[in-house]
C-alpha cells in the first residue's frame, strides 16, 4: 500500500509542542512518524507533552495516523497513539490504520 507521510525529529519539548499544535491546525493530508530519541526526551517530559496534548492528537488520528517512533519506554506511553520501535513497523501501522479508516466508510 503507497501512503503519504513524513518522519519529523524533535530535539527540544518545544520543538514537538509546537509540531503537535501546528500539524492539529491543518487540514492533515499525510501521516506523520514522530523519531523519538530518549536523549533529547526523558520519559517525564514526553509523557507530559503527550498528555497536554491528547485531544489535539486524537483529533488528528481521526483522519490521518500519528505514530511514535521510539526504541524504547513503549509500556510507559499512553494507548491513544500507537508507538514502533522501527520505522518499518511504524510503516506497517500507518497501513494498518489506513485499512480500518477505508474500512469505517
Amino acid at each position: 500500500m503507497k501512503h503519504k507521510f513524513e518522519v519529523y525529529l524533535p530535539k527540544t519539548n518545544e520543538q514537538l509542542s509546537g509540531f503537535i499544535k501546528q500539524i492539529v491546525s491543518k487540514n492533515p493530508v499525510k501521516h506523520y512518524i514522530i523519531r523519538i530519541f530518549d536523549e533529547y526526551f526523558p520519559l517525564e517530559d514526553l509523557l507530559q507533552i503527550l498528555e497536554k496534548h491528547q485531544s489535539d492528537i486524537e483529533k488528528f488520528r481521526q483522519n490521518k495516523s500519528l505514530v511514535l517512533w521510539i526504541e524504547s519506554h513503549f509500556d510507559e506511553i499512553p494507548e491513544f497513539i500507537p508507538v514502533a520501535p522501527s520505522e518499518e513497523e511504524a510503516l506497517d501501522i500507518i497501513d494498518f490504520e489506513e485499512i480500518e479508516r477505508d474500512l469505517m466508510m
